[in-house]
């Protein structure tokens, strides 16, 4: 009887636990989403955390989304004529984008709950070539966004 009372308090104890760090890592991500951090920083904080698995789009998902979508676009506007990026899909995002010397890129990031290091980018003919030129992989770490527009060959 004094075993199972021991093991309920420490099922409180560290439920309890558990709650203040939930609570915690929550006033973080939106103490970061809501700073001025650039260069795909917020996108890459979201990374860092494994995605919940569900049939059905997360919040958590559509979030990295939204965020990703925004910085992404900041990102490449300075070198882009246009950027297409798709709408939320299932645990990924892809689109093309076109530079302003005519060059088009489809870029993907796979399903998130599970590969989430690198970003897929590739040379395409227009904004339907999903199988265009070769596969290149940049890693999604803070030298992203460097190595990114070293890639396509601009200037920051």
């Amino acid at each position: 009887m004094i075993t199972k009372q021991i093991i309920e308090q420490k099922e409180r104890e560290l439920n309890n636990l558990k709650d203040k760090y939930d609570k915690e890592i929550e006033s973080e991500r939106k103490k970061v989403l809501k700073s001025k951090l650039d260069n795909m920083k917020k996108s890459l904080y979201l990374l860092s955390f494994d995605f919940e698995s569900s049939s059905q789009r997360t919040p958590q998902y559509l979030e990295f989304h939204r965020t990703f979508k925004r910085e992404f676009k900041a990102l490449l506007k300075p070198y882009t004529k246009e950027i297409e990026i798709g709408k939320p899909n299932h645990f990924d995002i892809s689109g093309f984008f076109k530079l302003n010397d005519d060059r088009i890129y489809y870029f993907s990031l796979s399903d998130l709950r599970w590969s989430k290091d690198s970003l897929l980018i590739r040379t395409a003919k227009d904004f339907k070539d999903y199988s265009g030129g070769s596969n290149n992989n940049l890693i999604l770490n803070e030298n992203f966004v460097n190595n990114l527009l070293n890639f396509l060959g601009v200037k920051k």
